[in-house]
């Protein structure tokens, strides 16, 4: 697995045998999503963090092919932790869906983040003015491996609309699909992230685009398939040159861990970024709104014990109830 030791070794000089001592530095991977998109960075600012903070723990940011993919490599023991939504966290903690057959409780929480918000993005020029228009188009899906796709598929079928049947489909990771759109490749592209999200902010100072609505009723039937969706529409002036909430939906943004990492380095981890929240404000805005009150919202599965016991300590409320409610 990738939980791993480093050793090092005192040499031996001057043909004097000295004591071999060795310094353990324990690894702790963070699977994000692709390099330059929103999770990395966290991923990133996250290792610092911890980098600076706890000794005896090496942290990096892993770039994946996103949030479904995360899960898994966890699961395969490639990943020590990773970012993903609350609807893949229940699945997997539960060994349920298509984590059925897995040794259940090997994924825990870690901290929830900010919610991620669907985004449904065209040119401004284009004719399109709503999901349904879709049909026929071009549009861009996400990579195979991250979250963003599937719930892409999800919104396009809730609309009645079968990828490569009523539109043509690009399975092409969001920096492409804005490049495609702004170079007329794409008619239309649908990312679920957490905004405000570096590839559209680049697209939007190079061209005039359109996020759209999508209409409760199609949220609706979003939400009624599972409790990890909720209704949340993205806050107006997220983006420049967009003065209106655009209505939308929302699924919790979480970071979880390997439940067999130790428990004191998840402590140490854990406080060192709850101790840290103004550099990490610096590193992306969403982690300006991040604070004790908001830390476990959305989580549905039970913390790591370190992360539990640091959230104790600086008492986050509810954090009882939580713990009980989530106790297997």
């Amino acid at each position: 697995m990738r939980y791993s030791k480093l050793f090092t070794s005192l040499a031996v000089v001057g043909g004097l045998a000295l004591a071999s001592q060795t310094q353990a530095d324990t690894y702790l991977s963070i699977g994000s999503n692709p390099v330059g998109n929103t999770a990395y960075q966290w991923a990133a600012g996250i290792s610092d963090v911890v980098n600076k903070n706890v000794s005896g723990v090496q942290a990096a940011a892993e770039g994946t092919k996103g949030y479904v993919a995360n899960v898994q490599l966890m699961l395969d023991g490639k990943v020590e932790a990773g970012f993903s939504n609350t609807k893949l966290a229940y699945e997997a903690h539960h060994a349920e869906g298509d984590y059925a057959g897995q040794k259940p409780g090997q994924i825990m929480g870690w901290m929830s983040i900010k919610p991620i918000i669907m985004h449904v993005i065209v040119m401004d020029k284009s004719d399109i003015k709503s999901i349904s228009d879709l049909k026929g188009k071009r549009v861009g899906m996400g990579q195979p491996g991250g979250t963003s796709m599937l719930d892409a598929d999800f919104l396009m079928r809730t609309n009645g609309l079968e990828p490569g049947k009523d539109f043509k489909d690009f399975r092409v990771k969001l920096p492409a699909m804005v490049n495609m759109l702004g170079d007329g490749q794409l008619d239309a592209l649908i990312w679920n992230g957490s905004p405000p999200m570096p590839p559209v902010i680049k697209l939007k100072s190079q061209h005039k685009v359109r996020i759209l609505d999508i209409p409760r009723e199609i949220s609706a039937k979003i939400r009624a398939s599972s409790a990890a969706y909720t209704e949340g529409d993205l806050p107006a002036n997220t983006y420049a040159d967009q003065p209106k909430d655009v209505m939308s939906y929302r699924l919790g943004n979480v970071l979880l861990i390997k439940s067999d990492v130790p428990e004191e380095i998840v402590y140490q981890s854990t406080k060192a970024v709850m101790e840290n929240l103004d550099f990490m404000a610096t590193v992306h805005p969403a982690w300006k709104k991040v604070s004790k009150e908001g830390i476990i919202n959305g989580f549905t599965i039970p913390l790591h014990p370190g992360a539990l016991r640091y959230y104790r300590e600086a008492g986050v409320p509810g954090i009882e109830e939580f713990a009980k409610s989530v106790s297997n």
